[in-house]
């Protein structure tokens, strides 16, 4: 954060699969949280709740699908990344190598991939790239380890591709490092 204002809005959108996003993001002295649930067709795929620090860095992720609840979060020494996901079968255990370069994705939802973005805003020039660690979460809340390349087009538009998997997303953000969604309002937290 900056001797601004602190982000305090909500709003709603549409995402490329055709869902309905509603979402909220609010700062304070210890970071950012960002907070989302998507629908479609009537149903709720995803929950998500994201916070980070003020200088950018997550230091939670918790998610919520059909196939259950993920939690998710760097140790203390930053070395690894543990949580859970609890599903229908139990619980099932997860710990995976991070560092202090790492970011978390989660596949077709927008906030994390701002997140990371906001915080490679300081460092990476427009024209330029740079390929980040990440740990990619899917619907399904399989936690995968991967890398993307990140090119910065413009001033807040950038290009995301996970090789890998031949997925490529562009990704515009507001001033506030919002996304800017399709058919897109938002609104103060408070009035």
């Amino acid at each position: 954060m900056t001797s601004r204002d602190p982000v305090r809005r909500a709003g709603r959108g549409r995402l490329d699969d055709g869902s309905t996003i509603l979402w909220s993001v609010a700062e304070g002295t210890r970071g950012r949280r960002w907070r989302a649930v998507t629908m479609l067709d009537g149903r709720m795929t995803h929950a998500v709740l994201l916070e980070a620090t003020a200088g950018g860095r997550p230091t939670r992720l918790e998610l919520a699908t059909e196939a259950g609840l993920l939690t998710l979060h760097p140790a203390d020494d930053e070395r690894t990344a543990h949580g859970n996901v609890v599903h229908a079968g139990g619980v099932r255990p997860i710990e995976l190598p991070w560092s202090p370069e790492h970011s978390f994705e989660v596949v077709g939802r927008p906030f994390a991939t701002a997140l990371m973005l906001g915080r490679l805003a300081r460092s990476v020039a427009v024209g330029e790239g740079e390929t980040v660690r990440v740990l990619s979460v899917d619907a399904s809340l399989v936690v995968r380890p991967g890398e993307r390349l990140v090119r910065r087009l413009a001033d807040r538009r950038w290009e995301v591709a996970d090789l890998g998997a031949g997925r490529e997303t562009e990704i515009e953000l507001d001033a506030d490092g919002i996304p800017r969604l399709a058919a897109g309002d938002d609104w103060p937290l408070e009035a």
